[in-house]
């Protein structure tokens, strides 16, 4: 990103500049014959008229972390740079321009240096988290052009962290269905939710949360003693500056722990400021993170007035279903076992199971079929069943009416799509029988 920029007017654009040089993020090409100044914080390129008495010199600084806010930035770099040091020289009014997530600030003021009027350019340029400021002082305006031709040749590099985030997020944060018809769901309560390739993005104002896919635990993760730390390492800190990390405080040992972080950070793509969440669940083996973008900690401490209201939000990943969406077979299968001992002598009395096995198969033309099998009880002795049905099938957005179920009865299921990596599991719930669920992966062909 490049910018032009004279003491009252402010231009971005691109301009091919020969002999260039680098320091620090920037890339430039320094005015000929012109003194170079270097120190590990700044570079400096100074000209003299000893006829005239005329002066000017340019300096850019070494990049420095945002403070989140360009007008902050410019505002913070001309204390620093400029009020200290240079007396009579009033903050002025910036002027900005924007160009591929780069915020541009200039502004210009006189003061008196050595008995002579002399006027000060400030240019910052935010983004991606950091700022780059770019200074000039002259008391002879014929210099003008050259801090012009200067600042028309500079160009500041993204950090090479932000471009491995943008290449990622070119693939995790692309817009995906994953076979799902009707991929945004409109809650009642605002919210929005769209899958993504690699989380479901719910949003309601601007307010953004992220609900990842889950990720197997491994035993590296387990063993960790951290495994909530390893995932905010992996998921926000790529992608954001943080500090003020505070941690969900559990009072003690706990069984049902809660896994949980906030945070104040900084987007190092865009370099907007945000209050962050980040909780993560375990089920079954399984890990999955809910990540919270608010504005601001008053924003978040609005939405999630506690961690009921976090965890709630794992039920976002919801859609709904349509007859196309349905066609083919629907499978699952489950198993559990418990060992059994005796309370009054302890010695093992048998295993206890219960195992099934149930596809739904939907066809085109409105009908159904299904299997249902399955055993239960003291191994050795289990009672088995197995179960056929077929008949019509009625779709609406949200459930699913069979009829010809367990004798000859009309079954009305809740019917919802959720999103998982490259596909969807179907989650059935009977309407009348709420405990009786299904939560069935389509077969592929």
């Amino acid at each position: 990103m490049r910018i032009i920029s004279t003491t009252y007017l402010l231009i971005i654009g691109f301009y091919a500049a020969a002999q260039q040089q680098r320091f620090d993020a920037t890339v430039f090409s320094p005015p000929q014959d012109w003194k170079q100044e270097t120190t590990d914080f700044a570079v400096s390129f100074v000209t003299t008229d000893n006829k005239t008495g005329g002066w000017c010199r340019i300096t850019v600084y070494k990049s420095i972390s945002s403070k989140g806010n360009a007008a902050t930035d410019f505002e913070s770099e001309w204390a620093a740079l400029i009020s200290k040091q240079y007396q009579g020289a009033s903050l002025p009014q910036p002027k900005s321009g924007t160009e591929d997530g780069w915020t541009v600030n200039s502004g210009a003021s006189k003061f008196t240096w050595e008995g002579k009027e002399a006027v000060v350019l400030l240019n910052t340029i935010s983004g991606y988290g950091r700022e780059v400021s770019v200074m000039a002082m002259t008391n002879q305006d014929k210099y003008l052009e050259s801090v012009e031709k200067f600042l028309e040749s500079l160009d500041v590099e993204k950090p090479a962290v932000v471009q491995n985030v943008q290449q990622q997020n070119a693939v995790t944060a692309s817009p995906v269905n994953f076979g799902i018809t009707l991929a945004t769901t409109n809650f009642d309560d605002g919210w929005v939710a769209k899958p993504q390739a690699a989380w479901v993005e719910v949003t309601r104002n601007q307010t953004v949360v992220r609900l990842h896919y889950g990720i197997q635990i491994t035993d590296e993760m387990r063993n960790s003693g951290n495994m909530e730390g390893l995932l905010f390492d992996r998921l926000i800190l790529p992608r954001f500056n943080v500090q003020n990390i505070r941690k969900y405080d559990n009072a003690g040992p706990c069984y049902f722990c809660i896994y949980f972080f906030e945070a104040d950070g900084v987007d190092k793509i865009s370099g907007k400021q945000c209050h962050l969440g980040f909780r993560v669940v375990t089920n079954n083996g399984v890990a999955s993170s809910i990540e919270i973008q608010s504005p601001t900690a008053e924003d978040f401490r609005r939405d999630f007035p506690d961690q009921d209201k976090v965890l709630a939000m794992s039920g976002y990943n919801k859609f709904a279903v349509t007859a196309g969406d349905l066609a083919g077979t629907w499978t699952e299968s489950s198993g559990a076992y418990v060992n059994m001992y005796s309370t009054v002598t302890g010695n093992y009395a048998g295993m206890n199971a219960a195992v099934s096995a149930n596809s739904f198969t939907f066809n085109t033309d409105g009908t159904y079929s299904s299997e249902h099998k399955g055993a239960t009880g003291m191994v050795g002795n289990m009672q088995a069943y197995d179960q056929h049905y077929q008949g019509k099938l009625t779709v609406t957005n949200w459930e699913l009416t069979l009829t010809n179920r367990f004798k000859g009865q009309t079954d009305v299921l809740l019917a919802q799509f959720e999103a998982v990596p490259g596909g969807k599991v179907l989650h059935l719930t009977d309407k009348k029988y709420s405990g009786m669920k299904y939560h069935l992966v389509k077969e592929q062909k």
